[in-house]
């Protein structure tokens, strides 16, 4: 007895996802095409992110990353040219995805993602992928896609293992739940003994296997499309790579109900003010109604404000987040002193005359304001026209 195959459409070869469209209910044209997706940090992981959501032809895409290309990415980066080396790695991707997929929009945004990326380029987004190389990044993303009710998928290699798994906005476990007091000591090994940023030659560098990148990669992808099309996914269940072996495992952690990062923004409000143009007292003044007065701006990090120099008395202004004040410029240029950092991390009202621009607030950010009343949380969506490039604007939030 021969079975009855199900009949296909034969594909029209005009149409470059006639083969995806037969993936019945896993490929759904238009929630691809609608979907906004950010791709944060453009290593290995990323390439082959980037990769495959331009083969699925997504068509809404940011990326952010602020390394350049270097000769070493070359082996293991699928989207990297020798053409490419000394260009931001955000640059060269959208280059070559350019001609992997026409269709696929880029905002490309060559910054640090922790202290120069408004967070209005991750709350617009229906989905966070992330290729990093740093647990303090992690960790900092963990918390602020959940604040900002976004769910995101987590991918990690080192030489042939790797892992891959989804963190829910609101529910179940998240990448902090189940962080022990060495994995709290870990975070901290990015600052130097002032607090200040390492520099760039001090930065340890993590072995990379192209293979378990590809591998980890797809499964991120994979369960991108799940959330996307609204399929069921296990938050926090990972799956564990293993090609030494070769294996595969998976595994889940528990849900930590006392977890400080399961906190939410809210509320946000958008407002026309933008971090090129606005004040400290704009901010203030915009979100009083809300939180009342007096009221004070809270900085996302601690900001090196100024350096004193005990050697020969001067104190130079920075207003610069911590982790982008590198740890060799303490060092006084007139007597050649270590100077002392001063650091702040909240704003008022004697500080109303400055720019937010100027005390390290990026443009698109979502910024705290906190009064008698509590605190709210407000957009600068004055920077959206400039914050994303033409071609790809959109409506700001589902």
């Amino acid at each position: 007895m021969t079975l009855a195959q199900p009949r296909r459409r034969i594909p029209d070869p005009r149409d470059r996802n006639a083969r995806l469209a037969w993936l019945d209910g896993w490929w759904d044209r238009s929630t691809v095409h609608l979907a906004r997706v950010a791709v944060v940090g453009v290593g290995a992981l990323g390439n082959e992110i980037l990769k495959n959501l331009a083969l699925l032809d997504f068509r809404q895409v940011t990326i952010i990353d602020r390394d350049t290309v270097e000769r070493s990415n070359l082996s293991r980066s699928v989207l990297f040219r020798p053409r490419h080396e000394g260009q931001p790695k955000v640059t060269a991707a959208a280059d070559t995805l350019a001609d992997l997929n026409p269709a696929l929009r880029v905002d490309a945004l060559h910054a640090d993602v922790v202290h120069e990326t408004g967070l209005g380029h991750l709350r617009g987004q229906d989905v966070i992928l992330a290729g990093l190389d740093s647990r303090r990044v992690r960790w900092w993303l963990n918390r602020t896609a959940r604040a900002l009710g976004v769910p995101w998928v987590e991918g990690a290699t080192q030489g042939p293992h790797g892992h891959a798994m989804a963190f829910l906005p609101g529910a179940g476990p998240c990448y902090e739940c189940t962080f022990t007091d060495q994995d709290w000591r870990a975070l901290d090994d990015v600052a130097s003994c002032r607090q200040l940023a390492l520099d760039a030659a001090v930065r340890g560098r993590v072995a990379t296997s192209p293979t378990a990148a590809s591998i980890v990669a797809a499964a991120q992808v994979h369960l991108a499309m799940d959330l996307l099309h609204g399929r069921p996914v296990v938050g926090g269940r990972s799956l564990l790579v293993n090609l030494e072996a070769p294996d595969l495992m998976v595994s889940g952690r528990p849900e930590n109900p006392a977890c400080e990062a399961h906190t939410r923004f809210e509320p946000v409000l958008d407002t026309a003010l933008s971090a090129r143009t606005a004040t400290v007292g704009d901010l203030l003044a915009a979100a009083a109604p809300t939180v009342g007065e007096p009221a004070t701006v809270e900085l996302r990090w601690d900001s090196v404000w100024e350096f004193d120099c005990a050697g020969c008395g001067r104190t130079s202004p920075v207003r610069r987040a911590r982790g982008l004040v590198p740890h060799s410029t303490a060092t006084c240029p007139d007597c050649g002193a270590e100077r002392r950092p001063v650091f702040r991390h909240r704003l008022g009202a004697e500080d109303a005359g400055l720019s937010l621009a100027a005390v390290g607030i990026p443009p698109l950010d979502v910024v705290e304001v906190r009064g008698p009343a509590g605190s709210a949380w407000l957009e600068l969506a004055g920077d959206r026209a400039e914050a994303v490039p033409t071609g790809t604007d959109r409506d700001s939030h589902p």
